[in-house]
């Protein structure tokens, strides 16, 4: 059965594709974003990598003295970087390819760091006031209609 907008479709029966099954051409914002998020990935791998390293330095030199702890922490920041990292990848992945959970990780994450921020400016940290308006342009644009529609998203408001 042939089912034309407009007309009557029987129970359970999905509505054909808007788009006859093209997916939407990626955003440029969205564009930007996926590669900041791949750079900023690689970044805290790096710095990872650094931290563990340096967490190793440490550790070797409590043969000579230095109380371990410090050891300790650095590798724990070191793996929770290199962890951060590979989430941020996976996120820059899913923006580039336009899947609706990094939309969603990519709402929710930026909607928190909006929180951060008003937080810090209400403790009187002025400079969060920058990324009160990043964050706040990223989620204004994440609700418009044609990036909504790249991720496939159909939920919340539509600015």
């Amino acid at each position: 059965m042939s089912v034309e907008y407009g007309q009557p479709q029987e129970w359970g029966q999905q509505p054909p594709p808007v788009t006859g099954g093209v997916k939407p051409e990626r955003p440029l914002g969205v564009t930007i974003l996926a590669v900041l998020a791949f750079l900023g990935g690689i970044l805290l791998i790096l710095v990872g990598i650094l931290a563990a390293a340096l967490g190793a330095a440490f550790a070797t030199a409590m043969i000579h003295g230095v109380p371990g702890f410090p050891a300790f922490l650095a590798a724990a920041l070191g793996i929770a970087l290199i962890v951060g990292g590979v989430i941020e990848l996976i996120i820059g992945w899913g923006l580039w390819k336009g899947a609706g959970w990094a939309w969603w990780l990519t709402v929710i994450f930026t909607a928190l760091g909006l929180l951060i921020a008003i937080a810090s400016l209400v403790s009187g940290n002025v400079g969060s006031v920058v990324s009160l308006i990043i964050d706040g342009i990223i989620l204004y644009y994440f609700f418009k209609p044609h990036v909504k529609a790249f991720f496939g998203v159909t939920a919340g408001p539509t600015t």
